[in-house]
């Protein structure tokens, strides 16, 4: 019987462990998918100057559990604006719409990876 109370008690431990492992889980698949569009807008970004490429930052808030990749604050943010959508004088040269659209699933395979790596055999 005492053999069976331990096992018992590791198991309820093990299971209380469990919200700070997926926790843990989450945090880890927000920054991975973060990295892998930022750097895929880096990549479709157009490069005259280097100076678009380089306000591209992800950005990551751990406790609300969300992340996305934005223009840093300043007047490359305007400009990343209009190489997006184009003007009357320029043609669009979309480069965040479409990094968006290659990642829209791959955060559902980060947090598969991740939790696997959390939850795994511990």
């Amino acid at each position: 019987m005492n053999g069976a109370v331990r096992g018992l008690r590791r198991a309820v431990a093990r299971l209380r462990e469990i919200p700070a492992r997926m926790n843990q889980a989450r945090t880890d698949a927000l920054h991975e998918w973060a990295a892998d569009l930022e750097k895929t807008a880096k990549d479709l970004a157009p490069v005259r100057k280097s100076d678009l490429r380089d306000s591209i930052q992800a950005r990551i808030n751990e406790s609300s559990g969300k992340a996305w990749v934005e223009i840093k604050p300043g007047k490359t943010r305007e400009y990343a604006y209009y190489v997006e959508k184009g003007t009357s004088k320029m043609e669009a040269q979309p480069f965040m719409g479409p990094a968006a659209q290659i990642h829209r699933r791959t955060g559902e395979r980060a947090m598969r990876r991740a939790s696997r790596r959390r939850l795994g055999r511990w």
